[in-house]
């Protein structure tokens, strides 16, 4: 729980900054959480729904989360003006691994 509030706090931080960096700002906040959430949903539906391994489970949480960030950023980048965002991605990748600590932790 301890590292939980420290990892929130952390958040609130980073989101709170300006976004004059291309490291920081409420998008890099949207993009870590969305993906950790994103990933622990997929690995419960894999899971719980369709009766995977766990393996195959984090497998297929890890790479669907992954495949949605990156045409998110194709997306971005064939739609509207901000383009692709290499730094979207390393947040994203973070919020994987988040999301698979959270799988190891939790489940």
């Amino acid at each position: 729980m301890k590292n939980f509030l420290i990892i929130f706090f952390i958040i609130i931080i980073v989101s709170s900054l300006p976004a004059k960096s291309k490291w920081l700002g409420k998008d890099k906040v949207l993009h870590f959480t969305g993906s950790a959430f994103l990933t622990y949903w997929n690995y419960g539906i894999s899971k719980d729904i369709l009766e995977q391994s766990p393996a195959k489970s984090t497998y297929f949480a890890a790479s669907f989360t992954l495949a949605l960030g990156t045409a998110k950023e194709y997306s971005d980048n064939k739609l509207k003006d901000t383009g692709f965002s290499w730094h979207d991605l390393a947040y994203d990748a973070a919020g994987i691994v988040v999301g698979l600590v959270l799988i190891n932790n939790l489940r």
